[in-house]
């Protein structure tokens, strides 16, 4: 488990209460990141830690800025793993690699930007009307899908394992890959399960998790649904009206592959009781690859008490990735 440092807890604490309120989902929906600030993430950007950034050209002529970096004997390596996207507009570069600690198998990380997100980029400005029109499930998918195509093939020799690890937003694509790809052997979830976008928030409403007008805000999207320039909560009404009722659990109930999903017991962007559904529904399709690890006194980072829990996260994939692991009976964490 990693410490957060009593400088990080102070600098998360103390924000104003409106910012934090205002934060809920432009920052906890953009990473589920151990620790906290902003102050940190831009200071790995520009450390010598962080990943270079590459240039990957999608067959319609857009661009993304990508990053590639090994973990483990690269000798040894069987495995791809790859990471895309994330809610609004920061740059992986903020996190990685690091983000990965706990990952123990060999294995090469990719870990795509979505177009219009620059190297650098915190997030925490406008992230521009280019930027939000292609900002849309299909444009994920699409550009997913043809990222790890071109990167498997180039890869020799061909890969035991590959992975998707789908971080909150980034769940939906990641699932929807997972079974439109056949040579997806795994997926692993952060802060994300079965519910669509609109259960999540009524269940937290219902709970006392959030405290603003979920109904109101609907009311206004659906008046003005393909609007880019209005925004609620941190994204604009497009966003909201192309994620809202995604329903993710037909894309999960296809999948045949290990699929872990990770999330805080006290998480108050995604309810955990999202993850106790899926699971539920999994059961019912008589449906035995799923692992469920809820993490107590968590939030949606993984992170409660002033420790990280993804570290564990990752050590648990790395296990299901052994050739040994056998997935049946697995049970979750009470």
């Amino acid at each position: 488990m990693t410490k957060v440092s009593p400088l990080i807890q102070t600098l998360c604490v103390s924000q104003p209460l409106t910012m934090r309120l205002l934060n809920l989902f432009i920052v906890s929906l953009a990473f589920a990141l151990s620790g906290c600030t902003t102050i940190q993430r831009t200071a790995h950007m520009y450390g010598n830690e962080a990943p270079q950034p590459l240039s990957f050209q999608y067959k319609d002529g857009g661009l993304s800025t990508y990053y590639s970096f090994m973990v483990g004997d690269a000798s040894q390596s069987d495995t791809v793993v790859f990471f895309y996207g994330a809610t609004g507009c920061p740059s992986w570069k903020s996190v990685m690699p690091d983000y990965v600690s706990g990952l123990t198998a060999n294995a090469r990380v990719f870990v795509l930007n979505k177009r219009f997100v620059p190297d650098r980029s915190t997030g925490l400005f406008d992230c521009g009307r280019e930027f939000h029109l292609a900002n849309n499930p299909n444009q994920w998918v699409a550009d997913y899908s043809e990222f790890i195509a071109t990167q498997v093939s180039s890869v020799a020799p061909k890969p035991k394992n590959i992975v998707l690890v789908g971080v909150s937003e980034g769940a939906l694509p990641a699932t929807k890959v997972a079974g439109l790809s056949p040579a997806i052997t795994h997926l692993a979830i952060i802060g994300s399960g079965g519910y669509s976008m609109r259960k999540s928030l009524a269940t937290l409403k219902q709970r006392g998790a959030i405290q603003f007008d979920v109904n109101s805000g609907w009311e206004k999207i659906a008046a003005d649904p393909r609007n880019i320039e209005k925004n609620w909560y941190g994204n604009p009404y497009r966003w909201w009206a192309d994620v809202m009722d995604i329903d993710p659990l037909p894309d999960f109930l296809q999948l045949n592959i290990p699929i872990l999903v990770g999330i805080g017991e006290k998480d108050e962007s995604v309810p955990v009781e999202s993850v106790h559904f899926l699971e539920e529904k999994l059961k019912e399709a008589s449906k035995d690859n799923l692992i469920v690890r809820v993490y107590p006194d968590s939030d949606h980072r993984l992170s409660g008490n002033g420790v990280s829990h993804r570290s564990e996260f990752f050590a648990e994939l790395s296990r299901l990735l052994q050739p040994t692991h056998n997935i049946t009976g697995s049970r979750p964490s009470p």
